[in-house]
């Protein structure tokens, strides 16, 4: 009885046809049942999945108290995890890397002059590629290095932690 029908439908539709009219049944009926899993409310019962006893139900206003771990727990994990973060283990001096990075920073560098201004020294450096800065003593440039002193003819400047000395 199918046979006669489907042989029916495809001397009058062709078999491709047939065959995108299935596949495109079969995606809707997916899509509903894809729907209605996620419309649906997900509903435990303790009968089919047998009781729980060990599970500890806590009150929301309670639930703070429970999650407060021992200040000491946080410390130790604090020591773990930021061992050496912030702070270099080894000098950067020691690597080669560091040295190409200050070299790299300190050639792009150059001392224009020095005045006293308002009875403070002032020193201009020309910074290539961003130009002319201003800089005092203790002033952090484009966090490429930091003021700590300015003589006469010179001055004195930190890149990653170490001294370096800009001339006229």
């Amino acid at each position: 009885m199918f046979r006669k029908r489907i042989n029916k439908l495809v001397q009058k539709y062709g078999s491709w046809r047939l065959v995108q009219t299935a596949l495109m049944v079969g995606i809707v009926v997916s899509a509903v049942a894809l729907t209605l899993q996620l419309v649906m409310p997900i509903r435990f019962d303790s009968d089919a999945f047998g009781n729980f006893p060990a599970i500890n139900t806590v009150a929301a206003n309670d639930l703070s108290e429970v999650l407060q771990p021992e200040a000491s727990i946080i410390l130790t994990a604090a020591n773990i995890t930021r061992t050496g973060l912030f702070k270099l283990d080894t000098s950067i001096r020691d690597k080669p890397m560091a040295d190409k990075t200050i070299e790299m920073i300190r050639s792009q560098l150059k001392l224009q002059c020095i005045l006293e201004l308002n009875g403070e020294p002032v020193a201009y450096v020309h910074i290539k590629g961003k130009g002319l800065r201003r800089c005092e003593v203790g002033d952090s440039v484009d966090d490429l290095f930091t003021v700590l002193s300015i003589n006469e003819k010179s001055i004195e400047i930190t890149i990653v932690g170490h001294r370096q000395i800009l001339s006229l």
